[in-house]
């Protein structure tokens, strides 16, 4: 929804105007041992921080129409990204699958909505990221354990091939020592064709 031209935060650049509505929101533990200041109050919090800011202060209604206005913005963005993540998630289960990139793409929004302001949206879209990454752990594990079994199966028919062209040379040298026609010198020499 764009901003009416009369509205006070009109006057602000536009990330001035995100930055103060994420004020009024209550900080998070690390934001609060920062120093990071909340504006609840607007006599107490708000005025004092405009004020250090440099910024002209609205009146108080002003104040919680920008509120509402922010709060509505806030709303429809979730909306949107929330939607858009839908619509990419269908794209993707309706095709073939790389998961890597369905879990780098879902960070990438995710990181996007955050540094939106949009907490919930970057929340959903962070927890698919990491749906999707393990999932791509899982599929690269899978593809591991096929190449190791492709591997043991490749050696099991080596080896079977080595004991079998052994087996084929013990019963041509057996066959040749009990061949009672042939001289020593020839089953000599058999045996030398035989084993090399």
């Amino acid at each position: 929804m764009p901003t009416r031209s009369d509205a006070w935060e009109a006057k602000l650049p536009a990330e001035t105007a995100k930055e103060l509505y994420r004020l009024t929101k209550c900080p998070t533990e690390e934001e609060a041992k920062a120093g990071r200041p909340w504006l609840r109050d607007f006599d107490r919090d708000v005025l004092p921080y405009l004020s250090l800011q440099g910024i002209v202060a609205p009146s108080r209604a002003g104040w919680y129409r920008f509120l509402g206005r922010m709060r509505e913005d806030e709303a429809a963005q979730t909306i949107i990204s929330v939607e858009t993540s839908k619509r990419i998630a269908q794209g993707i289960q309706s095709a073939e699958i790389d998961y890597r990139l369905a879990a780098d793409m879902m960070t990438a929004l995710s990181i996007d909505a955050a540094a939106k302001g949009n907490g919930e949206a970057a929340k959903i879209l962070g927890v698919t990221a990491a749906k999707y990454a393990k999932a791509a752990l899982g599929e690269e594990k899978l593809k591991l354990d096929a190449a190791r079994q492709k591997t043991a199966d490749e050696q099991l028919k080596l080896a079977r091939e080595k004991f079998e062209a052994a087996e084929r040379r013990e019963n041509a040298a057996k066959a040749a020592l009990g061949d009672t026609k042939l001289t020593n010198e020839a089953k000599l020499a058999k045996m030398k064709e035989i084993f090399g």
